[in-house]
């Protein structure tokens, strides 16, 4: 009993941390496994953290290990890793081989969040006759997060916050609920709390980089005119898969702030045939329209 008494110690670190999501401290426990313990490696429980993390850190490898597993838990987990990696036909023709259950609902809507489709994920996510309750609290909370998402896109800021307090009940230190609180923040007007969040964002160094996010804190910097915030994430951007187009984005909307409307519109053109995708997408198409019909009221007073 004494000899197992570390073991059992260490396994509770480990839930602990992921709870958590102390990304640190999961490391940690994991190594000091690797080093002591022997057959528990084997477990479920570690095996299953292993992937865990890997996929929080975006870490490529862990895509082929994955793909191993043919239980919906895991192929939900390659459905996001594909998402995160902006592989949005990979992630769709994954969701078609899985069986029809509320993770495959769930996978849908965030790949309809990814498309910036809010309309679809309300169509598949807020389906009373699933059984939403089946899934783990981490994807309840995600379904919530994502509804949220679909609330700010459809500009419907009180079901976005409704959604938010739920997700944050259910898994309080989800680093996915800072995300879209900043969002939150930023479709409320709320700089200074949006810059508050962006700054706790930016301290959880293992992130991996979010092209969506970058371009969201970019135009922040536009707005609170900090050239050397909007020059760090046009730098980050530039490394990132699209990443081209989502700075033809945020220089179009530098450019109409700056009442350079022409080169404004030409740029945001520019992003949409550059393949911006998703919520951005959506974003660049309704500045444009904003821009349209503010050159034809112009156009109108200009005539009388």
């Amino acid at each position: 009993m004494f000899a197992v008494g570390p073991f059992v110690f260490r396994m509770e670190r480990l839930k602990q941390a992921k709870s958590d999501y102390n990304m640190r401290n999961v490391q940690d426990e994991l190594q000091w496994m690797d080093k002591y313990g022997g057959p528990l490696n084997k477990l479920a429980l570690i095996i299953d953290t292993r992937l865990w993390l890997e996929l929080n850190l975006g870490i490529k490898d862990v895509e082929q290990r994955l793909a191993a597993y043919q239980d919906e838990k895991h192929q939900l987990w390659l459905v996001i890793f594909n998402l995160q990696a902006e592989n949005l036909t990979k992630a769709q023709n994954l969701l078609e081989t899985m069986s029809s259950s509320p993770r495959k609902q769930l996978g849908k809507g965030v790949l309809a969040l990814a498309k910036g489709d809010a309309k679809q994920i309300r169509e598949v996510l807020a389906k009373s006759e699933a059984d939403w309750q089946s899934m783990t609290r981490q994807e309840q909370c995600l379904r919530h997060l994502t509804l949220a998402q679909a609330a700010l896109l459809l500009e419907d800021n009180l079901s976005a916050k409704v959604e938010l307090e739920v997700a944050q009940q259910l898994e309080p230190n989800n680093p996915a609920c800072l995300s879209v609180a900043f969002d939150l923040a930023i479709a409320q007007g709320q700089r200074a709390k949006a810059l508050e969040l962006s700054q706790y964002i930016d301290n959880q160094t293992w992130r991996p980089q979010n092209s969506l996010y970058l371009t969201k804190r970019a135009v922040l910097a536009i707005h609170e005119n900090n050239t050397l915030g909007l020059a760090d994430s046009l730098a980050l951007l530039k490394e990132l898969p699209q990443g081209d187009a989502s700075i033809n984005y945020l220089n179009g909307i530098n450019a109409l702030k700056k009442g350079q409307l022409q080169e404004g519109k030409i740029l945001l053109e520019l992003a949409l045939k550059s393949g911006l995708e998703g919520q951005v997408q959506v974003d660049a198409q309704k500045a444009l329209e904003q821009l349209s019909e503010r050159q034809n009221a112009d156009g109108v007073l200009r005539s009388l």
